[in-house]
Formats: structure tokens, sequence, C-alpha cells
């Protein structure tokens, strides 16, 4: 091979060389639908699990009525209670949600039973947003027939708790029983024993 041709061929392979170093292409763009797919799986990726905690807090939930009826070795306790759209949303994906009930002392201390078992939540279907559940309790003592009627007359107080589905609770309804008559943008009205009323 004669140094003419080499000579030449070895520099236009230098200079080849040198460009292709130097050259940067740019990124090949996505079709916007390649690139909205790749951001919605990194979102579902970067998720937070769902969570219960501050979603039953009104006017998301509310209870409508609360029943409570007993006997000498039973209680059983009704919740009638509707949820908004975007809590009905939420217990579709999360599924298990569970209702106990807090029993008061003075019943408590007699029975021994201080809180009910967990009962599951209705999952929400057909888009209704009304439920009722039934929460009961029994005992091996009677109780006496004066703690009986007061129970039955919606004396005694009540707290309702929320549990996830590991049973932690989320969310602690105290006094239960009068949530429904509860109006936080009004106060509470405490009544003194001299008849007065003080906020």
């Amino acid at each position: 091979m004669s140094k003419k041709f080499f000579h030449p061929l070895f520099i236009c392979f230098l200079l080849l060389a040198a460009c292709e170093r130097g050259h940067d292409p740019a990124p090949v763009a996505l079709h916007p639908l390649e690139k909205a797919k790749q951001e919605h799986e990194k979102a579902e990726t970067e998720q937070k699990p769902l969570s219960l905690e501050q979603k039953f807090l009104p006017p998301h939930f509310l209870v409508n009525q609360f029943i409570a009826k007993a006997t000498s070795r039973s209680i059983e306790l009704t919740i009638h209670y509707t949820i908004s759209e975007q809590l009905y949303r939420l217990l579709e994906q999360y599924r298990d949600y569970y209702f106990v009930i807090q029993y008061p002392e003075e019943l408590s201390r007699l029975t021994h039973v201080d809180r009910s078992n967990a009962v599951k939540g209705p999952l929400p279907a057909n888009g209704q947003l009304s439920y009722t559940i039934t929460i009961s309790s029994t005992w091996t003592n009677d109780i006496p027939k004066d703690l009986i009627n007061r129970i039955n007359h919606g004396d005694l107080r009540y707290n309702l708790l929320i549990l996830d589905k590991e049973r932690f609770p989320v969310h602690i309804f105290n006094d239960v029983q009068w949530y429904q008559s509860f109006d936080p943008n009004k106060g509470s009205s405490v009544i003194s024993e001299d008849g007065g009323a003080r906020k």
C-alpha cells in the first residue's frame, strides 16, 4: 500500500473519530402517551399506602342514630351512620375496617367487660352511603334493674373506636350516642347546678 494513499486515509480516520467523540446526540423525545404512561407508573410506585387516619371525620362520617338495648346479661348497640362519596371510594380500596364500642365505667365495673369485640364494618356496595351495624356483648352476672333502665333510656356514655385492617385505632368518637346532635360550629353548653348555662 502506498504512503500517499495510507496517510490521507489515516487522517480521515482520526478526524472521524474526533468528531464522533465530541458528538452528543439529543435524547429522543418520548411520544406523549408513552411519557404519560411512565409518569403514571412512577406515581403508582411512589404512592403512599392507603390509610384511614383522619378519614372518619365529619362530614365524611356521620352517626345518625345510636340505640342501646340491655337485658340483665347482655347489651345490643345499633349504629346508623352515613359516609361521604369520598370515604366510600376509599373504603372500596381499603376493604377491612372495624368498629369497637367502649362501655361506660359503671357497666364495665359490674360486668368486667370494658369493650365489645371488633365488628367488621360493611364494605361499600351499589353506591349505598347509609349503613347500620349492630354490636353486642354478654356477661355472666346480672346487672341491676336501674342500670338496665338507664341503658335503655340512653343515659350512659359510650365511645366508638374505628380500627384499621391491623386493628389499630384510627379514630375515637367520645359520647357517640350524642354525636348526631353535636354541632362543632355552635360549641357546647354546660348546665351548672344552679340552673344557669355557661359556654
